[in-house]
């Protein structure tokens, strides 16, 4: 219903009643005048019937407007009959003009012309008809009447013209309100439609993320586990220096990329906080440990305390916690040229079981302006442009930090200085754990003597704090000379000092200088063992010092585990003791040898479902490691064959995700739908990080997920958890391979293969080279023929994977121009177009020479062992029953024992 139509239905309601109302009145009349009031009451009740009857029965159409324009000016007709002889029967005429102007009610100009046709008429009538009863003269009064009719006549003309205006004003707004409602229809529509376009945008974000992780995390994978790997080989000191801070570089990266994934997360703001127990001051160690790098090529001081008050374990999420301070050390060092960085811990105040933490860094760096400091928080914003120029870095990490601390629920301020130096504040608020006491058992240290010398104040008290800690003593000094008189002066009262913690730089004479002179001035029997310390020149200072035969070497920022782990060393054997403390997790797992299964377990038959090479190569020697039995299969197409076509029995399966042919997810439903019992563990690895992804992977069936880069002690805990006894009988024959293995000798140049970097990329593992040599010419020689047929059939994700596959494998044993060749095919893939010819025929010449090669030395390899001394006839029988069985289960282990015979 319109307006119009609602003005006009609202009018006939106030109508009908008004019209009724005239019976009553008719009546009143009559009384007064004395005259019967029957027959005017009836005529009045007809006028009112007839009108409402036509409302029922046709609502305000035309018919109603007209019969009722008619019924009210017959109302004022009779009033005006019935006050015949009254001398204000004149005045009564005053009512047809007020009827009249109700009718512009209708909004109906006919209406208005119909009333004023009954006015005439009425009129008319009375004239000629019945002139005594208007007249008291009983002739009639033409100038009066005609002045009625002007009045009447001009009346209905204004009337008439506002009955117009306002149907027009009415039209006009119908029409606004039709144009409004179909732009807000069409501004839904749109929307809807911009809704979507941000949705779709949104998930294609998500999965470039994922891609991008799954991508970085492959690399890392093998980084993180071949660093672990070669942490567990006979390594000097200094080669375990350098591997170990390649491997805490990997995970600190590692870290990092969990950031910048977690980032999509805190804008949408689902990142969820993590809420488990740690240790508030290894956090802190490890923080300021990560930061040292930097800070010792610059020069800067590094000095970190945390309050006593603050419990030995909290409850939150220190991934977080570290990635806060992290940032915001990480940033002081970046702009301090020089003076030192601090890091400061304390306990504010204590809200119930909650306990509300305030963080301090403070820098002597460049400081910044009140402008710069308003929007130093804001995402993707630094100091000024010079800043971004100079310094690097996105200005992310700020608003991470502010969105990190707000989400732990608490807040986060600078204070600057321009040109003086920086202090960024935080607050949080964490929950105190339950705190599990160290196994420290320092009889044996209790009785040692300690001397430090450093000429810095604030290293000579963070040493002797963590002795006192310990419950050790120790004796502090400035410097060398002071040093050298103390050790003479304990040796005169038969009370040597039995370690020395010697700084490298001290004005005047060094750590060295001073080394050779305590040598020179103390007997041989009161030499105390020596660790050096320093923050410069680490390489240079370890030569030196290994050079006149220190005990051990410390770098600055000295941590309260390194130091305790150098105790450990030197003196726990020689007491035949305990150890001094329990040491950090990942010093303990190295020394106590490469995790493994429970006992109960070792000898699983585990089925590892990979595509890598060099992840399988990498999987496999860590679950070997592990007390496991390891088969493989390339993709999910061969597991599946390998469970549920050839029935072999396994006690877990390990399971990428991504793999062509058939990948993981789908390999795991096949499974599944055809043992429902679910008792075979099926264990999804995968470099995908997101929450989405480990999701999919147990609603296809999985029953757990070990992302990648894998960690070793992980892994096991997952497979102890869902292997079931009793194991599944199966062979383990692959000690036996192993044992066979004849050596392999590589020449010194194989072109276009680049052995020299390759051998690097495997750490120097000549077996392992050859191996993926021959491996890369098996599986590569109809790369372009399959290429071509995939995009001819517009296969372009499937012939992305094989692309990129060359390329990964390519660069890995040095074949730079395949590896440069296939990265431009995959990136025309990528865009979803088929490769032209021309990269094709390029990527056919770089790789021909390579795959004849791989066929070259995979020829003197097979000839190799017929040049051997002696031939076991039986052991080479066995080994070809078993190469049979192998290849009939398309077991990649047939390559082991292929090689073997």
């Amino acid at each position: 219903m319109t307006e119009l139509h609602r003005l006009r239905a609202g009018f006939a309601r106030l109508l009908i009643p008004l019209l009724w109302a005239h019976v009553p009145l008719i009546w009143l009349v009559a009384e007064i005048m004395g005259r019967a009031a029957v027959p005017p009451m009836m005529l009045a009740a007809l006028l009112a019937a007839v009108p409402h009857l036509t409302w029922r029965r046709h609502g305000t159409a035309p018919v109603t407007r007209y019969v009722s324009a008619v019924a009210l000016m017959g109302e004022p007709a009779l009033l005006v009959w019935m006050l015949a002889g009254v001398g204000w029967q004149m005045d009564m005429h005053m009512y047809f003009f007020a009827c009249l102007a109700l009718m512009m009610a209708w909004c109906d100009w006919r209406a208005i012309i119909v009333a004023a046709g009954a006015i005439a008429a009425h009129h008319l009538a009375l004239n000629y008809l019945m002139p005594a009863a208007v007249f008291a003269q009983g002739t009639t009064d033409f100038g009066r009447v005609l002045l009625h009719a002007g009045i009447v006549a001009f009346q209905s003309a204004v009337l008439i013209w506002l009955s117009q205006m306002v149907v027009g004003a009415f039209h006009r707004i119908e029409a606004m309100q039709r144009e409004i409602t179909e732009q807000n229809e069409t501004l839904e529509i749109r929307v809807e439609e911009r809704t979507r376009e941000a949705e779709q945008a949104n998930a294609a974000k998500s999965l470039f993320l994922a891609n991008m992780s799954h991508e970085i995390r492959t690399p890392m994978n093998a980084i993180l586990g071949f660093s672990h790997l070669m942490l567990r080989t006979g390594l000097t000191e200094r080669q375990h220096d350098y591997v170990s801070k390649i491997r805490a570089a990997s995970a600190t990266l590692l870290n990092l990329l969990n950031d910048i994934l977690d980032f999509s997360k805190i804008e949408a703001g689902k990142l969820a906080l993590e809420q488990a127990p740690f240790d508030p001051r290894e956090l802190v160690e490890r923080t300021m440990g990560i930061a040292t790098v930097r800070a010792q090529e610059k020069g800067l001081a590094l000095r970190w305390d945390v309050d006593p008050l603050i419990p030995a374990r909290l409850l939150g999420d220190e991934l977080r916690l570290g990635q806060v301070m992290l940032n915001l050390v990480s940033n002081a060092v970046k702009f301090t040229s020089v003076g030192e960085v601090a890091l400061q811990l304390r306990l504010r105040e204590r809200q119930g079981s909650r306990l509300l933490l305030e963080g301090v860094v403070r820098d002597s760096g460049i400081g910044m302006s009140a402008e710069q400091q308003a929007r130093l928080f804001e995402s993707f914003s630094q100091a000024d442009s010079s800043t971004t120029r100079q310094f690097g870095g996105t200005g992310l990490g700020l608003a991470i930090c502010r969105q990190l601390v707000e989400l732990m629920g608490g807040t986060i301020a600078v204070e600057s200085v321009y040109g003086t130096g920086s202090t960024f504040t935080f607050t949080i608020l964490l929950g105190a754990a339950e705190e599990t006491p160290r196994a420290l058992n320092a009889e044996a240290l209790r009785r040692l003597r300690v001397l430090i010398v450093d000429d810095n104040q604030a290293s000579r008290e963070i040493l002797h704090g963590y002795f006192q800690s310990w419950m050790i003593d120790a004796e502090l000094v400035a410097s060398a000379r002071e040093g050298l008189a103390a050790l003479q002066a304990a040796g005169r009262e038969g009370r040597p000092y039995d370690l020395l913690l010697l700084d490298w730089k001290m004005p005047g004479m060094d750590g060295i200088e001073a080394m050779r002179a305590m040598r020179a001035v103390l007997p041989e029997a009161h030499w105390p063992a020596v660790f050096m310390i320093s923050a410069y020149g680490q390489d240079r200072a370890m030569g030196e010092a290994e050079a006149v035969g220190i005990a051990g070497f410390l770098a600055k920022p000295v941590t309260a585990s390194s130091l305790l782990e150098a105790l450990q060393r030197q003196f726990a054997a020689q007491e035949g003791g305990e150890a001094p403390a329990a040491l950090p997790p990942a010093i303990a797992a190295a020394q106590a040898g490469p995790p493994m299964v429970a006992p109960s377990r070792r000898g699983a038959r585990v089925l590892l479902v990979e595509d890598n090479e060099i992840n399988m190569e990498l999987a496999v020697a860590i679950l070997g490691d592990g007390g496991l039995v390891v088969e493989t299969a390339e993709n999910g197409r061969i597991a599946v064959d390998r469970l549920l076509k050839s029935g072999e029995a396994f006690d877990a399966v390990l399971m990428d995700v991504q793999m062509p042919e058939l990948d993981g997810v789908a390999a795991t439903q096949e499974i599944r739908a055809a043992r429902p019992d679910r008792r075979l563990p099926i264990i999804a690895m995968t470099a995908h990080a997101y929450a989405a992804e480990r999701q999919r992977c147990l609603e296809a069936g999985m029953d757990d997920h070990v992302a990648k880069p894998v960690d070793p002690s992980a892994l096991m805990r997952t497979l102890d958890r869902w292997i079931r006894l009793p194991l599944v009988a199966g062979p383990g024959g692959a000690a036996t391979v192993a044992a066979a293995r004849p050596a392999v000798v590589l020449p010194d140049r194989l072109p276009p293969f680049d052995l020299a970097s390759a051998l690097a990329r495997v750490n120097g593992k000549a077996a392992l080279l050859h191996k993926l040599i021959g491996d890369f010419g098996r599986k590569f020689p109809d790369a372009i023929p399959q290429l071509r047929r995939q995009a001819s059939e517009k296969k372009y994700a499937e012939a992305r994977i094989l692309a990129h596959t060359l390329k990964g494998v390519a660069g890995s044993l040095g074949l730079a121009e395949v590896a440069i060749r296939a990265g431009e095919v995959e990136l025309a893939l990528a865009a979803g177009e088929a490769p032209s010819e021309p990269l094709l025929a390029a990527l056919d010449a770089a790789l021909r020479p390579a795959l004849l090669a791989a066929a070259s030395l995979s020829v003197v390899a097979v000839a190799a062992p017929a040049a051997a001394a002696g031939f076991d006839r039986a052991a080479a029988a066995a080994l070809v029953a078993e190469l049979e069985d192998l290849l009939a289960r398309r077991s990649l282990r047939s390559r082991r024992v292929f090689e073997a015979l």
